[in-house]
């Protein structure tokens, strides 16, 4: 694959000439063709003019996965404008911390997520944000008579305001999951999200035959990259999805035919585990991306037992590198895809800062994966010194993730460098004793974190959910990872939840885990 010098609104361009009757847009019973989506957005960006949104200029978007977001972001690609795209679970001091610290200029909201609804928060926001100068609702954009205006808009006089986007330019920023820190803004361009966009497509076999199922939160880089732009460049249709639930998913699988649907462990095991969709079998989906998140051996071996005419492809990235590194090859075995996150992509090159100091780059030396490549974000904005901590002297990114290289090639994740738990000097990975754990009988999730401890550094705390009518013996299990693993190793401490916290990606919530652990711990002392 050639790197392209393309920006994402030239992409949606492309698309509406090539394509211009072929379907771009499922959503509930509403659909719209690429050229009515390429109009849609272009009649939008001229409207923005109004609002003096020009390149460079900061906009929010607050919202769940809707059509009325891909207008949005869309019409101010075109502009040159950079989308902030916000996590839809922000309440107000959240959400106020974040367009304070990212310049937002202009706001499109929403009705809310779940429990939350946005125009209640807005009024606060307006008197602490003076910078705010407009919070536009998106709630007009679901309406058919205003979408059917703007597919006739006529703006031929904006020609000159698309001339000005380049494809180095930022295209948007977002956010880190902020699990463990305040959130910092990712700046990516549009050069390397369409590359990557491409590089993935073309990784999954995906073309305008295909229909995606949208489910993953589009403030979210796989939510773009591998969703929005991902359509864009392989032509193929979007069926978007609010948020992430199971009946509804499975709605779209059965009765839209997708035949395309990415997501974290925890949304596919969710598919498969719940019991009133026992009898469903998804036969029309092909192929999918699963990734964010740790998933074992047995858990994607059960995935795939359940999706069985699916390629269902293990990937590995972050936000900082927008996002896919590396992807599993289209033809490995399922016992090699269950092991391990792939091959890294052409053009993106990956090194190996062996924790023991040994020689970076050798065959099977774990430590720090580092990347460059196009795909490296621009940097975090306004935090020089975090940028100055997760860039190397000689330009590579530091991910903060620990793997290997095998003897083939691939890529093998073991942990993360900020989750390791030190204990009285020894080096622990939570994901070792996790798989152990998994291993327990009646064991149906868990994680495994670190808490402070006076003498020994850090104790071990493993936050067990068991199966229904599994009492999980706290003694018994201990006993069960002593057995397998050092005794360094075993957890001091043994939890259970009926739930573990999650955030809105479906990744578990470990600032808001250890919050619970410790008062739970500090309850029990008492």
């Amino acid at each position: 694959m050639e790197l392209i010098e393309k920006t994402i609104g030239q992409y949606l361009e492309e698309e509406a000439r090539n394509k211009e009757n072929h379907m771009a847009i499922e959503e509930n019973a509403w659909s719209c063709t690429y050229a009515q989506l390429n109009q849609i957005a272009e009649t939008l960006a001229f409207e923005m003019e109004s609002l003096d949104i020009k390149r460079g200029r900061h906009v929010g978007i607050w919202s769940e996965n809707s059509a009325a977001w891909v207008f949005v972001f869309l019409a101010l690609m075109k502009r040159g404008a950079i989308p902030v795209l916000l996590n839809t679970c922000y309440k107000v001091e959240e959400i106020r911390k974040v367009l304070d610290y990212s310049d937002v200029e202009i706001l499109y909201y929403g009705t809310g997520y779940k429990d939350c609804v946005y125009a209640d928060m807005i009024a606060d926001l307006h008197k602490k944000l003076p910078r705010i100068r407009y919070f536009i609702s998106m709630n007009k954009m679901n309406d058919r008579a205003w979408i059917e205006n703007h597919e006739l808009g006529s703006c031929s006089s904006f020609s000159a305001m698309r001339e000005l986007v380049n494809p180095g330019d930022t295209a948007c920023i977002i956010f880190t999951s902020g699990t463990t820190s305040m959130p910092k803004g990712v700046m990516l361009s549009h050069y390397s999200i369409v590359n990557n966009a491409r590089a993935v497509a073309m990784a999954m076999h995906w073309n305008a035959t295909d229909k995606m199922c949208i489910t993953v939160p589009l403030f979210h880089c796989f939510g773009i990259t591998a969703g929005i732009v991902a359509c864009l460049v392989s032509g193929m249709c979007m069926h978007i999805i609010p948020y992430f639930h199971t009946l509804h998913v499975w709605e779209a699988i059965e009765n839209n035919h997708c035949s395309v649907l990415n997501g974290v462990p925890s949304m596919f095991l969710a598919l498969i585990r719940k019991q009133e969709h026992k009898s469903r079998k998804g036969k029309d989906l092909k192929s999918g991306i699963i990734a964010g998140s740790a998933v074992t051996s047995l858990e994607y071996k059960e995935i795939c037992s359940r999706f069985s005419s699916m390629h269902l492809q293990p990937a590995y990235g972050q936000t900082e590198s927008a996002p896919c590194i590396s992807i599993a090859d289209w033809e490995d075995s399922i016992e090699n895809k269950a092991t391990s996150e792939g091959e890294v992509l052409e053009h993106i090159q990956i090194r190996i800062n062996s924790l023991d100091y040994e020689e970076n780059g050798q065959s099977g030396v774990c430590g720090e994966i580092q990347v460059r490549g196009y795909n490296v974000m621009q940097g975090y904005y306004k935090k020089p010194e975090e940028n100055k901590k997760v860039f190397t002297e000689d330009g590579w990114l530091k991910t903060g993730d620990i793997g290997y290289l095998d003897e083939c090639g691939r890529l093998r994740i073991t942990g993360r460098l900020k989750e390791m738990i030190i204990r009285a000097g020894e080096n622990i990975a939570p994901q070792e004793i996790e798989e152990v754990i998994r291993l327990f009988d009646g064991v149906d999730g868990v994680k495994v974190i670190g808490i402070p401890a006076e003498v020994l550094q850090e104790e071990i705390v493993a936050c067990i959910v068991a199966k229904q009518g599994y009492p999980i013996s706290k003694e018994a299990l201990q006993a069960f990872v002593r057995s397998r693993l050092a005794d360094y190793k075993v957890p001091a401490h043994v939890l259970q939840f009926t739930e573990l916290p999650m955030n809105a990606s479906g990744k578990i919530d470990i600032k808001q885990l250890k919050k619970l652990v410790q008062e739970r711990i500090c309850m029990g002392k008492k």
